[in-house]
């Protein structure tokens, strides 16, 4: 395996562990927060970064010619993911579901870098074409989460959430 197949897969590895914390991280989310509107939002993010996982994994199989282990995720990275849950899991308040906004606009800042930069670091072109619409996906979800975070502080209410559909 030369520099450039192994950068690939590390790559592909990073990026399916952050889909699989995004996905985890809405999911838990839309189980503990109140408002009706609020668990629409996460639970609709929640199925967008599983559907990206799974395009992940398609393109890690056209790229390798074998499946993604999902046993080869870092499992320190895993349990970091893991810590910022809280505990013991109860109902959020509006000050707690601010900081879940804030912190998801962080995650999907780093998910926007690194298919940005995972555009320039491959060669193939359907993995920069995946890349580059994850890039897309990505700036939609923290432009939902900014929204979501403006009326929530503008007037303590969220508004209706429609989930991009991904075609792979």
């Amino acid at each position: 395996m030369n520099e450039q197949d192994r950068e690939i897969l590390n790559i592909f590895k990073e990026a399916i562990s952050i889909e699989i914390y995004g996905k985890e991280y809405y999911s838990i989310f839309s189980d503990l927060v109140e408002d009706e509107n609020a668990k629409l939002l996460f639970r609709g993010l929640s199925r967008d970064e599983e559907e990206h996982r799974q395009l992940l994994e398609k393109q890690f199989l056209k790229v390798t010619g074998k499946s993604f282990e999902i046993s080869t995720v870092d499992e320190v990275n895993r349990e970091k993911a893991r810590r910022i849950f809280p505990e013991p899991l109860k109902s959020l308040d509006i000050q707690e579901t601010r900081d879940i906004l804030k912190l998801g606009i962080r995650t999907e800042d780093r998910s926007i870098e690194l298919y940005s930069e995972s555009v320039s670091r491959t060669d193939n072109k359907s993995s920069k074409d995946l890349f580059s619409r994850l890039v897309l996906f990505e700036t939609g979800h923290k432009k939902t989460l900014e929204d979501a975070l403006y009326y929530l502080d503008q007037e303590g209410s969220w508004y209706g959430y429609s989930p991009p559909t991904i075609e792979g």
